[in-house]
């Protein structure tokens, strides 16, 4: 029986080929984010950018180290775009836009840029897990978090099922925002939100630090 034994870490430069492997098996070549994208969310808001790995013995006897299977990556907003404010709708959620300019480091919005798992490791509950405990552990560390923002395409519907468990509701929709497989047609964008109360209620202690690595059962 093979056991699964997974930490989350934060991410490093040296995890940009992992990350992308993850990126090209997760999202449509059309919306797959470039590598000079994620190399500058880890410059901008390291603290926001984890990663989880499989660190189990068949997993590290195969490749010599842990297996990255998953990343998840954030930044701070001062602001959060209202649905009439198409300029900074644009600004903010448009693919491959700067963190460099958009994180502010004593935000109150965490704003959810991507979350992703290999495909191996999908079906298992680890991503609903790996999310929470990811969101959990960012409401924890930066007080000034008021609320958690992220956009998903109308057509995940699993990913979307995962929000709404969590706590997260629809604030309102960009038609025809993420291209699609079809040419010439595109699904809508899902703006959804939540309170970080429904994470803080989630402690990790000393021994099980998120950034130092937490096991998921």
């Amino acid at each position: 029986m093979y056991t699964f034994l997974m930490i989350i870490c934060p991410a490093k430069p040296f995890d940009i080929d992992s990350i992308m492997n993850i990126e090209r098996q997760s999202f449509i070549p059309q919306i797959q984010e470039k590598k000079r994208v994620f190399e500058k969310r880890i410059k901008a808001f390291p603290e926001g950018f984890l990663l989880l790995a499989d660190t189990s013995e068949k997993a590290v006897r195969e490749s010599g180290f842990a297996k990255p299977c998953g990343y998840f990556c954030s930044e701070l907003w001062d602001v959060f775009p209202s649905a009439e404010d198409k300029k900074l709708i644009e600004r903010r959620f448009s693919l491959g836009h700067n963190p460099l300019y958009t994180h502010a480091q004593k935000g109150t919005f965490l704003y959810i840029s991507s979350f992703a798992l290999l495909k191996e490791y999908r079906g298992k509950g680890f991503g609903e897990k790996f999310f929470v405990a990811s969101v959990s552990a960012l409401c924890g560390a930066f007080k000034n978090v008021r609320k958690i923002v992220l956009l998903v395409d109308s057509e995940w519907e699993n990913a979307i099922k995962i929000y709404e468990k969590s706590g997260f509701a629809v604030d309102y929709t960009i038609k025809d925002f993420f291209p699609t497989l079809q040419k010439k047609e595109f699904a809508d964008g899902i703006v959804m939100s939540c309170e970080t109360s429904n994470f803080r209620m989630m402690e990790f202690g000393e021994t099980n630090n998120i950034f130092g690595g937490i096991k998921i059962e």
